[in-house]
């Protein structure tokens, strides 16, 4: 992809992982749009990376809203006048059991991690296409790969935007708009999984996880190398996907002996009695 894409709208940029991807867009040169929920949050980061000189334009938005994606579309597009780059970072699972959950929770997650970015790429994409360079980034996750307990909506979510990223990278890219796919591990620092911890007193190891730096390097290098897929873990974390696929009871077997399961049936167990 050409070097010179430089205008990016980061979803999910209020807290957690996405302004860690919002800073190291903005050392990269990128002029961005940060969206999410909170304003407050959203305006903090936007102000930290005017301070370092960035170009940073906060617009709050509930991208799971299809209205509220038109609006940030305009927006961006007032602002620079066009968007290169969409990094679709937001994204999100309350952990609890599947069976407990009222269906419109479950369908709520599935709109959040996976219909949203389809839609919102959608409504980018014919402007990429027009001018033959563009670049969509989606967050994906191992969940569903390595069966992570009590997920099944969050892991249908990732693994789905792990086929789109290759389907819309294949059909696009030699018209000018390519795709990546950043596949997440276990993250430390940031996040849904640091949020987790610290909510039950619990601490993250630092064996076999990774940073929010760790994903924002990801990104950069995702884009600036036409990666069609990146997956963020410590060793060869593509071959241990290509093994959990190859064969997916092992999944299962090693969430039990990593003590995975166990962790995640605390957590299931603090949701119940909060």
């Amino acid at each position: 992809m050409s070097t010179d894409t430089r205008n990016a709208i980061v979803t999910g940029a209020s807290r957690g992982i996405g302004p860690c991807i919002a800073r190291a867009m903005a050392a990269s040169g990128y002029s961005l749009v940060l969206t999410g929920r909170s304003r407050a949050e959203l305006e903090a980061v936007a102000s930290l990376l005017k301070a370092s000189g960035a170009s940073a334009f906060p617009v709050e938005a509930d991208i799971t809203d299809p209205r509220a994606q038109d609006d940030l579309v305009r927006e961006a597009e007032r602002e620079f006048g066009h968007v290169d780059v969409l990094v679709n970072n937001a994204g999100g699972d309350p952990q609890r059991e599947f069976d407990t959950m009222p269906w419109a929770e479950n369908e709520a997650i599935l709109r959040l991690n996976l219909l949203a970015p389809m839609e919102l790429t959608h409504k980018l994409l014919l402007g990429m296409l027009e001018r033959r360079r563009g670049h969509i980034v989606n967050i994906s996750a191992m969940a569903g790969r390595l069966g992570f307990p009590f997920t099944e909506a969050y892991a249908a979510a990732k693994d789905g935007l792990i086929g789109f990223t290759r389907v819309l990278r294949n059909d696009y890219r030699a018209r000018g708009v390519s795709a990546s796919a950043v596949v997440l591990g276990a993250i430390r620092g940031a996040g849904q999984g640091q949020r987790t911890s610290d909510e039950m007193g619990l601490s993250m190891p630092r064996l076999g996880t990774s940073t929010a730096d760790d994903v924002a390097r990801a990104v950069i290098e995702a884009i600036s190398k036409d990666r069609a897929e990146i997956v963020v873990m410590p060793g060869p974390g593509r071959l241990f996907k290509a093994v959990m696929d190859f064969s997916p009871t092992m999944a299962a077997r090693m969430n039990r002996m990593a003590g995975t399961r166990a962790t995640m049936e605390k957590v299931i167990a603090f949701r119940r009695g909060a």
